[in-house]
Formats: C-alpha cells, structure tokens, sequence
C-alpha cells in the first residue's frame, strides 16, 4: 500500500516547517509554529481516516540562506499541500475524507495566499483546477 498524496503532503509539511522553526527570524516565526501545529494536527487527523497507509519518505532541500529563503519554502510547502490534496479529492469517495481533503485544500491554499502577501512576485503556480498563469 502507498501513502495517500494528501498524508505525505501533511508529513512534508511538517518536516518543512520544523526546519523553518530553526532558521525563521522573529518576523515569522509565530506563524511558523501556528502552521506547524496546524499541519501536524492534519497529519494525524488524517493518518486516523487512512490508518493502514505506511509513513511517507519526506525532505525539503533549502535553498540559499537569504532572507526570504524561509518564506519561499513555507510558499513550496503550502503550494504542495494544496497539489497533494487536490489529488487526493479527486480519488477520495467516502464522504468523510472527501470533506477532509476539501477542508486541507482550503487550509493550505488561504495560507499559501499569507505567505505570498509577504514576497511579491515570488514564484507562482497557478492552484489545481487553475489556468495556468500568463
């Protein structure tokens, strides 16, 4: 059995955020610990509606260290939170975990939109189900 896109998406966010949590300066790091805690309560709310699913293998590599280094990978992290459960509504029946992957869809995409208010013009990939933008 493989792990559901969306359960490897929570466990990479929260690997990526714990090391965000060690390099984020004063200016982000409570809404470090807020998406942490946030990501990691998804983690384990999902892991109890796919109970079988084997951990998932996670790594962020980071970039260089500059200062908008730890918000352009809270950007990625959310941004493959918001692939990763779009994926997974699509192949999700049950009414439980469809309303699961919507609810984690919307959590991460309203984040990805804080985290780019900070960085204008950071590096944009238009949402699931969007065009593309030009």
């Amino acid at each position: 059995m493989t792990t559901p896109v969306g359960l490897a998406a929570e466990d990479a966010a929260v690997y990526g955020y714990g090391l965000l949590l060690a390099t984020a300066d004063g200016s982000i790091q409570a809404a470090v610990r807020r998406e942490l805690a946030a990501h990691r309560a998804r983690r384990d709310a999902a892991e109890e509606l796919w109970p079988d699913s084997p951990p998932a293998p996670v790594g962020y590599l980071t970039g260089p260290d500059t200062p908008t280094a730890p918000v352009l990978l809270a950007i990625r992290i959310e941004s493959d939170c918001c692939e990763a459960w779009r994926a997974q509504l699509s192949t999700s029946a049950e009414p439980s975990r469809r309303q699961f992957c919507l609810d984690a869809l919307t959590a991460a995409a309203v984040q990805l939109a804080r985290w780019r208010t900070l960085i204008p013009g950071a590096p944009f990939e238009a949402l699931p189900g969007f065009p593309p933008a030009t």
